[in-house]
Formats: C-alpha cells, structure tokens, sequence
C-alpha cells in the first residue's frame, strides 16, 4: 500500500464527514499560511578559547500552537556540525509583504533544543518567510 502524506491529509481536511476541532485548526491554518519557508537549526557552545563549537546529536523539537490546546510539532537532530537538515514549514505567500498595512507576512514557530549535560535552550518567535531559508543559531551551555 502507498501512502502518500499530502494527498492523505489533505482528504481528511478536506473530506465530508464531520470535522473535528483539530482538523477545522489544521484547515485554518493551512489556507493561512500556503507557502513553504526553511529553518535550518545551528546549535553550538561558545567557547573563550575555541569559538563556536557545534553541538552534534542535540534533540530539537519545534512547535506551532493552531489553536484551542492544539500544536503540531516536529522533532529531528543536529548532524556533526551542528546542524539540522532544512525544515519546511508553512508560511504566507509572499505577495502580502508587497501589500501596504498587511501584517501577516511571515509565520512564527518556536523550538526546544536538549543536548546531554546542556541546560534545554527555548527559542520562541522564529519567523519564517516564504521561499526563504532562515539560519536559527542556539548557543547552548552547560549544566
């Protein structure tokens, strides 16, 4: 059996059967935010001596609150250098920014980052643009 992510959320979006809350703040959302926009997470400790040093295997885990007790989350890890892969995330079209007294031109997340013998790092506010990759530093410190 094929299961294809897009085609299988948007039915259950889109489907006549009655809709459940989650589902009417996941649909909101969605016709919101159209467009895709990346993160990419650099996690790393800064050092007096060394600089910036990359934080391998540390846990980040970002949220979107949709509503009503609701959010949608994502979890993936730093490679050796500190770094996550590229996250798409839904955004706005861009067209808004072009368009006097339009507010919503970007969309906002927010990320926990744990590391072993780290303090958790929250970050909250991260904007994310359509078609544009954003760098997220985190400097991380020690327990």
């Amino acid at each position: 059996m094929y299961y294809d992510r897009n085609r299988n959320i948007m039915q259950l979006l889109y489907s006549n059967q009655q809709e459940s809350i989650f589902m009417k703040f996941m649909r909101d959302y969605l016709e919101r935010n159209p467009k895709i926009g990346y993160i990419v997470f650099q996690v790393y400790q800064e050092s007096p001596i060394q600089g910036r040093i990359p934080v391998a295997n540390a846990r980040v885990t970002v949220n979107k609150y949709i509503g009503d007790g609701y959010f949608v989350s994502k979890i993936l890890y730093t490679d050796s250098d500190g770094k996550t892969v590229p996250i798409p995330f839904f955004t706005p079209d861009k067209k808004f920014s072009m368009t006097p007294g339009y507010a919503h031109v970007y969309e906002t997340y927010s990320a926990y980052v744990e590391a072993p013998e780290f303090t958790t790092a929250y970050v909250s506010a991260i904007q994310v643009f359509d078609g544009i990759t954003s760098i997220q530093p985190v400097n991380m410190f020690h327990e």
